[in-house]
């Protein structure tokens, strides 16, 4: 028997079909909603000057659809990276985009970084080229609307990250389980 034969499971986080999770995700993708329509109209109150024209619909329209795809790419380097040997696949489940591999097992911080990577990445990713232009509140908006996306994986990371007893984490085909050294 091998190392990880001998790993108990503390729960299961079961992000597609759980809908008191689902309901949790969806509160704290609303909040982030919430706090970037204020940021936002923070930001053109205080006088960003952008100029909203068709050309800004346009790359509000696109920033919001493009990192999609790329957001779950990066989810499979982060595991490919982090979780060297595991295989990746993707797939589309209710309107949304998934990455999910062969029960890929890592250390809670690996498995960590592996969930939150597309929010670091993927919202610098819009940002900057936003901010690079000098809209400011082009930006706010597309870092809230991928933040408020990502509320799945901030929930799933979070939840690994408040068990004290959580040592590794499974990737599942539904979510993740949390897992410890069995005594």
């Amino acid at each position: 028997m091998g190392y990880h034969d001998h790993m108990q499971k503390i729960a299961s986080l079961d992000i597609l079909t759980d809908k008191n999770l689902q309901q949790r995700v969806m509160r704290l993708s609303l909040v982030i909603a919430g706090a970037t329509a204020a940021l936002a109209a923070l930001v053109f109150a205080i006088g960003a000057g952008e100029r909203v024209g068709v050309w800004w619909w346009v790359a509000l329209a696109l920033g919001a659809v493009a990192p999609l795809p790329v957001h779950e790419l990066v989810h499979g380097a982060a595991f490919k990276l982090l979780c060297p040997g595991c295989r990746v696949s993707f797939g589309f489940q209710d309107a949304f985009l998934y990455t999910r591999t062969d029960d890929a097992l890592a250390v809670r911080g690996r498995m960590v970084a592996v969930l939150l990577a597309p929010s670091a990445l993927v919202t610098a990713g819009i940002v900057v080229p936003a901010l690079a232009a000098g809209l400011p509140v082009l930006a706010a908006l597309l870092s809230g609307l991928h933040l408020a996306g990502c509320a799945g994986d901030i929930t799933m990371a979070v939840a690994a990250l408040r068990e004290p007893r959580c040592t590794h984490v499974r990737d599942t085909e539904t979510g993740i389980d949390l897992l410890c050294a069995a005594d």
